[in-house]
This record gives C-alpha cells, structure tokens and sequence, in this order.
C-alpha cells in the first residue's frame, strides 16, 4: 500500500468534499487531498490528520463510503462541515477523534496556535453546499 498526501486546487477535489479529503484507489493506495493554507504546518497537520483517520478507519472497518454518506448528510443540516466526525452519530468518530489526537500534538510541537488554525479551516472550508461553482 502507497500513501500520497497532496495540496491540491479546490476544483481538482471530489465536488462532494470541502478543503480535506481521503480515499483509497483502485489498487488500495490511499490519498489523501487537501486545499491550500495560509501555513505549510496547517496543510501538514491537517493532512496527517486525514491520513491516521483513513488508516485507522480501514483497521476498524469504517468504509471511506460510509464517511462519504454521513459527511454528505451532516453537511446539508450544519452550517460547517469541518467537525462532522465530531458528531456522537459519525460512524468514524473515534477514528476522526484519535486523529485529531495526532493532529493536536504536532499542533504543539510545530508551534501552531490551534485557535488559529481552527479559525482558518472553518473559514476556507465552509462545507460542500456552499463550495464556489
């Protein structure tokens, strides 16, 4: 199994998916796409974090399409779609909530402000529904 993690344009994303993304190919490879930050540490942190949640979530059995279908729901009934995996109903949500973990503690080591970085993410990624055409 390749892991690729890539900064990608918004427009070269799945249109159902808002500024952080994973999936695994055709040949299980997993990828991982993020949109550009104002920060390197925050596309790094941000795209780590997507990366143990897919590992984890295929240890666990949590399908990329069961994480697809509940992002898609919780998107059309919350005005931000970044905590989704928050949710107590998000089928990966220990999954999303260890990676947030990882993600807190390179937060700290990389000298992030995380209220910071947290503010730019929701921000920039509002949600699939209000993505720009």
């Amino acid at each position: 199994m390749n892991m690729d993690i890539r900064v990608v344009v918004p427009e070269s994303m799945r249109p159902e998916v808002d500024g952080a993304d994973w999936f695994w190919d055709d040949v299980g490879d997993l990828k991982v796409r993020i949109c550009p930050m104002s920060d390197w540490r925050y596309e790094a942190m941000l795209g780590i974090h997507e990366q143990v949640e897919a590992v984890i979530c295929k240890h666990t059995g949590v399908t990329q399409h069961s994480v697809d279908v509940f992002d898609h729901q919780y998107d059309q009934t919350h005005d931000n779609d970044c905590e989704a995996g928050d949710d107590p109903s998000a089928p990966y949500k220990r999954e999303h909530c260890f990676a947030t973990v990882v993600e807190r503690m390179l937060c700290g080591v990389l000298g992030v402000d995380w209220k910071s970085y947290s503010d730019e993410l929701v921000a920039r990624y509002p949600g699939p529904r209000h993505k720009k055409p």
